[in-house]
């Protein structure tokens, strides 16, 4: 079946092709309706020429008044659906009754030649609903039992010559009309739904074609920026490496800096594997029970010997605050955030704290650093983002956006907000009931 609102489409642009393209009909039934008038003007029974003339004549000229209407002021597609298709149909309900009404009025004063003409009119008359209507306007079977009906009855009524055949012949023929019709109406679906079947394809495959070229830039830029970052501290390590000369007294300098060259080389390539395995979705959560002090503990471990030589200050608050959450992927989240307040914000101290509420926990790490750019908040995030503040001190611009991948991986939610004086804030905030929602998304 089609989608409702594409079949409003279709009816739509139906009738306006029909409208445009009526005058046609319009002069073709108003040619016979002027041949009618001049042959049984005289003739006819009067009251019911006068009243099959008006009702032919109203019908004509709301016809043509539309017909203009339409032309000078095009109608919404809302006024179409609503008011000019439920109005064509009433029209020509309204056409079709005054034709099966003409039978009784023109058959008795025709003479036997004008008879079978106006038989073949009738016949006629049908034949052009059949091929000018369309879906939006097509009344078809009610014509075919009002007006074949109509001259059923008068020919078993007035039994002229060959009535009997006629009688059987005419609803027949009026059948055959209507099977056509539902034959011709059910390929005129199946090629609709077939071009929309090939519009909905087209469509996705040109989301698909710019879902790879995103990826393909993406991967692009991960390739360069990697390229770029891990030849600085490589090519540190080997200016060390140089000075480490066989009898050299003070081997100290040398071996630290090749120490810290090969570590922030380390560091890079962890958070392009985390990175790759985020996108990859190889990472699942693995739910336990554990407070906040056991995942700052963890946090100051790691990041403890960075933050001093840095100059930093870490302090921790609401380490009662009870989780339940994976404690691995937690810990390397907020060890991402602290790792970036260490490396990016040229602050003196940062505080990891966490925060029960009705609908959660909040995990908090703040610095009072330069703080964030206007409009970073939510940019920061993306992958090979970062901050408009952020120095020459190297990364990927994968740090947060790992974090990112991390918390949506346990079902909660990430951001940043800017500091009121100095020093930004960055939060991970875990529903509920996110451990249910994480152990489904599993």
């Amino acid at each position: 079946m089609l989608d409702p609102a594409y079949r409003d489409q279709v009816l739509v642009n139906e009738t306006r092709t029909e409208l445009k393209g009526s005058v046609v009909a319009w002069v073709a039934l108003t040619v016979g309706t002027g041949f009618l008038v001049a042959e049984f003007a005289g003739k006819a029974e009067r009251f019911g020429f006068i009243a099959w003339l008006a009702t032919i004549s109203v019908f004509l000229g709301g016809w043509f008044v539309a017909w203009v209407a339409f032309i000078l002021r095009p109608p919404s597609d809302a006024a179409i659906l609503s008011r000019w298709i439920p109005g064509a149909k009433a029209g020509m309900v309204l056409c079709n009754l005054a034709t099966a009404g003409s039978v009784w009025v023109f058959m008795p004063a025709a003479e036997p030649e004008m008879r079978a003409l106006l038989v073949v009119l009738y016949a006629w008359f049908l034949i052009v609903q059949f091929a000018a209507a369309t879906e939006a306007t097509q009344v078809l079977a009610i014509a075919v039992v009002l007006l074949l009906g109509s001259l059923i009855g008068w020919l078993v009524v007035e039994q002229p010559p060959h009535f009997l055949t006629l009688a059987l012949f005419l609803p027949l023929f009026g059948a055959t009309l209507i099977a056509i019709r539902r034959f011709v109406r059910q390929a005129v679906v199946a090629a609709t739904e077939a071009r929309a079947a090939a519009e909905a394809s087209r469509r996705e495959l040109a989301a698909a074609l710019v879902s790879l070229e995103r990826e393909r830039d993406a991967k692009t830029h991960f390739i360069r920026a990697a390229s770029h970052d891990l030849q600085q501290p490589l090519q540190a390590a080997g200016l060390f490496l140089d000075r480490l000369k066989p009898g050299a007294r003070d081997l100290a300098a040398p071996l630290g800096g090749l120490r810290k060259s090969l570590g922030v080389a380390r560091t890079l390539v962890d958070s392009m594997l985390e990175h790759l395995k985020l996108e990859g979705g190889a990472v699942r959560p693995d739910l336990s029970r554990f407070t906040a002090g056991e995942l700052f503990d963890r946090v100051l471990l790691t990041q403890g010997a960075a933050a001093a030589e840095a100059g930093i200050a870490l302090s921790v608050v609401g380490r009662r605050v009870a989780l339940h959450s994976d404690p691995r992927l937690l810990a390397r989240a907020v060890e991402n955030l602290v790792a970036n307040a260490i490396r990016h914000s040229g602050g003196r101290r940062v505080v990891m704290g966490a925060r029960a509420g009705r609908d959660g926990v909040t995990i908090w790490v703040v610095d009072d650093g330069c703080g964030l750019s206007v409009g970073d908040e939510a940019r920061i995030f993306q992958p090979f983002e970062q901050g408009g503040r952020v120095g020459a001190s190297g990364g990927f611009g994968l740090g947060l956006a790992s974090v990112a991948g991390l918390v949506e991986v346990l079902s909660g939610a990430c951001g940043a907000r800017r500091g009121v004086t100095r020093g930004a804030a960055f939060f991970i905030h875990l529903p509920a009931d996110a451990a249910e929602a994480a152990r489904c998304a599993a």
